[in-house]
């Protein structure tokens, strides 16, 4: 015996895929192009962007996380740049822990004493009133000042790149010299697999495999 009944089907809600993963990552030869740029400019500016761009590659902060470190954060007690630095995560309350390249920590180094920091002012400030001089930058302006490296820098469009761009660059290029898909998801702070492989676009049956070989270890 079937049984009808009548149900309405509810309107459905659009899902908010974002655009996170979908955003462009910068290759090598970007990376070096950036770089070389701001290194050899002299200007407040410059340097500030040298130390951040660096700064950002090398940790893959998220950019809640990124701008909130004070001067403290990376230098002790004694006036030396830590090599490793721990950092709370706001969106996991999570700690992890992200290491300064020799080479970043030249150009975080020649920043913070450029610009006359405190051990209790903010790392990555900008250059607006004095009032507003010990203020970090916000999220709106960060990825303002990525928008204008790729247009400025690279002379490409800059729409397909974001904060996320900055997160992603080093973390593809490790899983795409290891496969290590759990190394990238330690380094990243991620709390799955399958949020690391949906950040680095790797495909659902390829996370899947990943996934397993990551479980089997």
């Amino acid at each position: 015996m079937t049984i009808k009944i009548s149900v309405r089907r509810r309107t459905p809600k659009k899902e908010n895929t974002g655009t996170q993963g979908q955003r462009k990552v910068f290759s090598e030869e970007q990376v070096k192009l950036i770089k070389t740029y701001l290194y050899c400019r002299e200007d407040l500016k410059s340097i500030r962007d040298c130390a951040l761009f660096s700064f950002s590659l090398d940790t893959m902060l998220r950019s809640i996380d990124l701008l909130k470190l004070k001067v403290s954060d990376v230098v002790d007690g004694n006036g030396n740049l830590k090599e490793i630095i721990e950092v709370k995560q706001q969106k996991t309350g999570k700690i992890t822990l992200v290491e300064i390249t020799r080479t970043t920590a030249k150009s975080l180094a020649k920043w913070i004493q450029e610009s006359d920091k405190c051990l209790e002012d903010f790392l990555w400030t900008g250059f607006t009133h004095n009032k507003k001089k010990n203020l970090s930058i916000s999220r709106m302006q960060y990825g303002t000042i990525i928008k204008g490296w790729v247009n400025d820098i690279l002379g490409i469009d800059s729409s397909d790149y974001n904060t996320h761009s900055m997160r992603r660059t080093k973390a593809s290029m490790i899983y795409e010299r290891t496969n290590n898909i759990e190394v990238v998801r330690q380094l990243l702070g991620h709390s799955s697999v399958a949020a690391t492989s949906a950040y680095l676009n790797i495909g659902k049956r390829d996370a899947l495999k990943v996934a397993k070989e990551v479980l089997a270890i």
